[in-house]
Parts: structure tokens; sequence; C-alpha cells
């Protein structure tokens, strides 16, 4: 019989089951006898306990001790007795052991108590009162020895008794159920080997009898299928085969079109690099003279050809931007850096880029950052910089009054993790004209707008939401929007980002400053005066010019006056004249005053004590004024950073184009620096090593020697010669990050990306003139 056949699994499994219920049979029974045995041990031991308690309730009272020493001594000779105790009322025996009241009466047995000793107690009572108790302990072997008899004798009857039951059942289990089964398992195989058979089982209509007849139909049915099924098989190989080469050749013909892709993709790359280059080159010049003409003093007329010109050319220059970053993403070329973020100085810088498209409309420029924001973030503030550049920006285009805003907050379902994570939700909010709901998914496309009216009447591509959503995405973040139209839009990002293990240590220069803000934008307010209190001891706000009035007073009663007082520079419609006289009347001193101005504000007399800030405000921009308005104050700090600031410089310029020299050369003309051109890198370096320069402006692709090459030589002969490290800023038409890294390895301090405008060449003097 095979280990796994069904009658042995039977067979095993009713033995079991009569197994166990003998056993428990078996136990009840012994269980049953045992207790029959002791309780007739008990009842004699019972009956002369009784009779030796009345013969001592006799003898007691006549102290005739030796009769009761020999009544249990008689007791003890019984073979079921262990022993035979008597003791007074006090537990103290009567008898002692080994210590025989008539020394003819033999050694008394000791009371002991064991598993195998029954013990038997009876009072002794005379004339309803106790004399004592007597203790009789009875022998159990005999007991378990019986029991043990019987033991042996139930498990041979009850292993007969199972042994024929299982012989018995199996025979009927295999007649019933275990021959069938077998008739129908040799003729499942045969089945399975193209033998079609039935199987007969008779007239039984149970449960066995209808699965022989279903598995004679399905037998049947196998047969007629399997006849026709050759056929069809050969008929659907021919199929596949053909399939199957033709498959064959598509595979080869995409594995071939997918290298020819990637080539492309290689080659698109490298043409929208190398058409940025050349495109940013002549841009340079043409943007940059522009900046000069504008300086030059030109008639309205001739300054408006040049504002037309250089909004042409700052457009170009978007453009190139954009696809070359679709191309980088379309690449997955592109490359996220990881730096603390200053997320108020970020937003506000994105603002400001943004800010000259809001002009003459008089929209609400504000942003708010919510409490429990880590002051930094780790991430990379250029590509989220970028994001919020585009968002605001389409935001401004399509919003023509209200309002445009962005709301930081920690998302409600997240907060600052284990792993020193957080992520962040932006909301870019506008009061703009909004979109069709059903439109809202297509709005992230590439080349996408609502509709074609919305491009004629506000321009763009419709790159910006796609690159956003992209570079989003990679950040690991998403992006959505809600908007309806004519009711304005808001676009929801939610990213995370690391948060450094450095502690917030505010050392703020409005440490210990109070502040006065007055402007009647209600949500400007609200949202600045809420971020500058993180940081300022006190800051009071006003929504007119007359609750200012009262709070100025109120402080200069208390000797308490504001160090800085914030106000909107049109607040009322008042000009810029009028708002600060009017607190100058009030005793405010005019250096402390700071003006919120919108980018195309009136002109601010240069005689204004006061400083200027763009809205909206960022805390980095106060500080700022703050610090200069403290400088201002102290004449003598004053006087030594200005003599600082206008140091000299012995600058050298590397560069092969003669528009870009003729551009930078005009943009020195009106700065005390000395500026020396080269045209090549080997002049260059014949330059930089026959004479000492403070700063070298390195154009980077050249004839004889690129810019890469000669300032290799240059490093190595600062090193060879022991000289002091010259500052050496790369001028470059490549945008690319693979670019910029090759410069600093090169051995660079910076890079500028043209085209290059005057404020970038006086930001990198101003920066080495304070180093």
């Amino acid at each position: 019989m095979r280990s796994d056949s069904l009658r042995l699994k039977i067979s095993i499994g009713t033995g079991f089951i009569l197994a166990v219920f003998f056993f428990f049979l078996g136990c009840y029974i012994i269980d049953s006898q045992k207790k029959l045995l002791e309780d007739r041990l008990y009842i004699y031991g019972s009956s002369m306990a009784s009779l030796t308690a009345r013969s001592c309730s006799e003898y007691i009272p006549h102290f005739s001790f030796f009769l009761i020493e020999e009544f249990a001594l008689s007791i003890e000779q019984s073979p079921q007795v262990a022993f035979c105790e008597i003791y007074d009322n006090n537990g103290a025996t009567l008898l002692q052991s080994a210590n025989i009241i008539s020394k003819t009466h033999t050694f008394k047995k000791k009371p002991q108590s064991a598993e195998n000793i029954m013990v038997v107690s009876r009072p002794i009572i005379n004339e309803g009162k106790q004399l004592g108790r007597v203790d009789i302990g009875l022998k159990l072997d005999k007991v378990k020895r019986e029991i043990s008899a019987k033991t042996f004798n139930l498990i041979i009857i009850f292993s007969a008794c199972m042994f024929c039951t299982i012989i018995a059942l199996d025979a009927f289990f295999t007649r019933i159920i275990i021959t069938p089964l077998g008739i129908l398992d040799r003729n499942t195989k045969k089945i399975a080997n193209r033998e079609f058979v039935t199987a007969d089982m008779g007239k039984r209509s149970d449960e066995i009898g209808r699965l022989a007849h279903n598995f004679n139909y399905m037998s049947n049915s196998l047969e007629f299928l399997y006849t026709n099924l050759e056929f069809k098989v050969h008929e659907r190989t021919n199929e596949l085969e053909k399939a199957n080469s033709n498959l064959v050749k598509a595979i080869a013909e995409s594995k071939a079109m997918a290298v020819e892709a990637e080539r492309g993709t290689v080659a698109k790359s490298q043409f929208l690099a190398a058409m940025s280059h050349e495109i940013r080159t002549p841009m340079n010049a043409i943007l940059g003279m522009a900046e000069i003409l504008e300086d030059s003093g030109l008639d309205s007329d001739q300054k408006k050809f040049i504002e037309i010109l250089q909004e042409a050319g700052k457009s170009l220059l978007h453009l190139i931007n954009e696809i070359l970053d679709l191309s980088k993403i379309e690449a997955g070329q592109i490359h996220f850096d990881h730096q603390d973020i200053d997320l108020d100085h970020l937003l506000g810088k994105s603002f400001k880029v943004t800010a000259l498209a809001a002009s003459g409309k008089g929209l609400e420029l504000a942003y708010s950052i919510k409490r429990g924001i880590p002051k930094k973030i780790t991430g990379d503030p250029s590509r989220l910089q970028q994001i919020f550049v585009n968002l605001i920006g389409n935001a401004i285009k399509f919003t023509e009054k209200g309002f445009v805003v962005v709301e930081v907050s920690l998302n409600d379902s997240k907060t600052v993790t284990a792993e020193n994570k957080v992520e962040i939700h932006f909301a870019v909010k506008d009061s703009g004209i909004g979109i069709e709901e059903n439109k809202i998914e297509s709005i992230f496309g590439r080349f996408t707008q609502e509709d074609s009216s919305t491009t004629r009447q506000y321009g763009g591509t419709g790159l910006g939401l796609s690159i956003c959503k992209s570079l989003c995405e990679a950040m690991g973040g998403n992006i959505w929007m809600e908007s309806k139209k004519g009711f304005g839009s808001t676009v929801h990002m939610n990213i995370s980002f690391s948060v450094p293990d450095t502690a917030y240590l505010n050392d703020s220069i409005l440490k210990n400053k109070s502040l006065l803000l007055i402007t009647d934008q209600d949500y400007s307010r609200e949202a600045f005066s809420a971020r500058i209190s993180s940081i300022a001891k006190r800051v009071d706000k006003a929504r007119s010019f007359e609750i200012g009035r009262a709070l100025i007073l109120e402080k200069e009663l208390i000797k308490q006056n504001y160090d800085f007082v914030l106000i909107k520079e049109d607040i009322h419609g008042w000009k810029w004249s009028k708002t600060v006289s009017s607190l100058t009347k009030l005793q405010v001193p005019e250096e402390r005053i700071i003006l919120m101005a919108l980018i195309d504000h009136e002109v601010i007399d240069k005689s204004f004590k006061g400083n200027v800030l763009l809205k909206p405000l960022t805390l980095f921009d106060l500080e700022n004024a703050a610090r200069d308005i403290l400088l201002k104050i102290s004449e003598d700090s004053h006087v030594a950073k200005t003599e600082h600031e206008h140091k000299a410089l012995e600058i050298l310029l590397v560069e092969d184009n003669n528009a870009n020299c003729m551009l930078i050369e005009l943009f020195f003309k009106d700065l005390p620096h000395k500026l020396t051109i080269v045209q090549n890198g080997q002049e260059g370096l014949d330059a930089a090593t026959s004479a000492n320069f403070d700063l070298i402006l390195m154009d980077i692709e050249m004839p004889i020697m690129d810019g890469y090459e000669c300032t290799l030589k240059i490093r190595e002969w600062e090193k060879s010669e022991g000289k002091e490290h010259c500052k050496i800023i790369a001028l470059t038409a490549h945008a690319l990050p693979e670019v910029k890294d090759k410069i600093l390895m090169a051995g660079c301090d910076s890079f500028l990306t043209k085209p290059i405008s005057k404020g970038k060449i006086t930001d990198v003097l101003n920066e080495h003139c304070k180093a």
C-alpha cells in the first residue's frame, strides 16, 4: 500500500479516531473502578475507626490504656491497615511508639502520610463530650495492583476491538469508496495518454455514481474535441509561426528605431546647446548695446524704441531657456542641487523677476508663509525659483485686476518625519480670467493654452506650465490646478524637502527693533506682518494713515518710538512726497522711513534719505534696508564703506568677439576700474603671467587656446611660481550644467551666462571689492 494512498489515509484516520475513543473510554472505566475500590476501602476503614472510637470511649474514663493499646495493636494486624493511632483533645498521642505500656505486646506501628496511605478519622465521644480522635491509615497498594491489572486487561480487549473495527471499516470503505475512485484514477491517466475510456459503476446513484457518469460524459466530450484539435493546432501553429516571424522583424525594426531615436535625442540636445551658444553670443551684444543706448541721453521716442528692443530680446532669451529646459527634461539630463533654501527670500526674488509684467495693472502681489514652515530647507533653489517664476508670471499675465498671491503651508496630512523630511504645500492664487474645468487637465501639456484666442491676446508658447509639471514631478512632488472661468485660478504643489540638522538662531538685525507697517492692502499687511513678527521685537500694523498716525503719537508719548516705519508709497492715492512729509510732520526721522513701491512707481527724488523697497517685501530686503539705515546714521561707518567700495581694480578681459569686447568696454566707461583686453587664450595667458590683475573675465570658446586650457595653465603657473590666487570669472553662452561643471573643474571661481548686463558685471566687481 502506497504511503500517499487514500486507503492508507482513511485507515490511519479511522485508527486514530478509534484510539482516541477507546483511550477516553478506558480512562473513564479505570477511573470508575479506582473510585469504587477506594470507596470500599474507605467504608472498611470507617467501620474500623468507629468501632475503635466506641471502645476507647469506654476505656479512657477508666484509664484502661493497656486495653486501648491492645485494641489498637489488634487493628494493626489487618493487612490493609498501615497504622492505628489514638489522640487526646490536645492532639497528643495516647499510645507512644516504641514505649509500649505492656511489654508482652508487640511493637506499635508509627503514623505516616504518603500517596499510598488513606487516613480515616473518627472522634471519641463519651456522654456527648469529645475525648479525642482515632486515626486509621489504610494501605492503597492492593487498590493500585487491582487497577493495574484491570488497565492491562482493558488495553488487550480494546486493542483487539480496535483492530477488528479497523479491518471491518477498511473493507467497507474499500468497497464503497476506494475501489471506485481507483478506477476513476486509472481511467484519468488513460485519458491523459489519449485513451478515452469510461468507468462502469453499475446502477449506483449516489455521489460516486454521479461522479462516474460525469467522468464518462467528459471522456466522450474530450474524445470528440481531440479529433478536431490536431487540425486546428496545425492551422494555428502556421499562423503563430508567421506572426512570430513578423514579431522578430518588428523587434529588429523597433531596436533600430530606438537607436536612431537615441541618436536623434543626442543630436537634438547637441543642436540646441550649440544654437543656444550661437544665439546667446549675439544676444549679449544686442541687449548690452541696448542697455548702453538707454543711458545715453535719448529722447522719449528713442527710449520707447530701445524698450521694445530690450523686451523683444528678453522674450527671445526666455524662449531659448524654455526650449533648452524642455530638451534636458526629455533627455533625462536634468540635475538637481542640494543647497539650503530660504523660502522667504526665494519667493521674494521670484516676484521681483516677474514684477515688471504687472506694471500698470495695480495688482496686489504678496505671499504668506504659515507657522511651522522651517526657516531653512534643503533642495535646488534655482529649479524651485524657476517653477515659481513661471507660475507667478503666468498668473500675472492672465490677471488684469485684483491679486496674485502665493501661500506656503505644511501639507495637512504630513509633518516633519523621522527622516527629517517635511512636505510643503504651495498655492499660487490669482483673480484672473480662469479657465474652463474641462480644459484643466490639458493645460499642463506642451505648447498648450486654453484656446487660440488666449494665445493671440496674451501671447506665450504654452511651455511654462509643462516645464513646471516636469520639474515638480522630477523633485518627487505633484502639481494640479483648480479654476473656474471668470473667477481666477489656483495652482497647487506638494513637494518634500529635507530639513537641515542645524537649529535656527535668530541673529537678525531686526531682533530687538520695533516696526510700524502702514498699508491699505489687507492681505499684504497681514501676511508680511506675520512674517516680520518671527524675527522682530514688535510689529504694529495699520490699514490707513490715520490709524498709523495714532500709533506713532501713542508711542511718542511713552518715549518708545518706532525704529522703522514701513508705508505704502502711494497710500490713499498720495504722491510719495506727501506720504513722506506726512510722516516727518509726526517727528518720524526721514532716514527711518521705508517706502513700499511697485516696480512702475513714481520717480522718487534722490534727496529722499530713507529707503525704497519693491513689493512684495522680503525679510532679506528689509534686513538689508535696516542695515543701510543704521549705517547712514553712523557717518563714520558710511564713509569707510564708501571708500572701500570704490577701490580701483586691475581687470583683464579675454574675449575674441569684438562686439562683446566693445560692449564690456562701454560697461566700464563710468567705472573707476582699469580694463585690459586681449583676443584669445594664448594672449590671456601671456598677459596674466606678465602683469598683476585683481580679476580676469575669461571667455570659454576662443581660437588658438580656449578658456579651459588658459585657466588651467594660469592655475599651474600660480602654483609653480607661488603667486597669489587670482579670481577668474568665466563668460559663457552655454547654459548646460555639464558645461558649468567643466568650467569650475578647470579652475574658474564662478561664471556668468551670456547675455551679460552691466548690472551683472557691477555685482561681480562689488562682491570682489567687499572680499
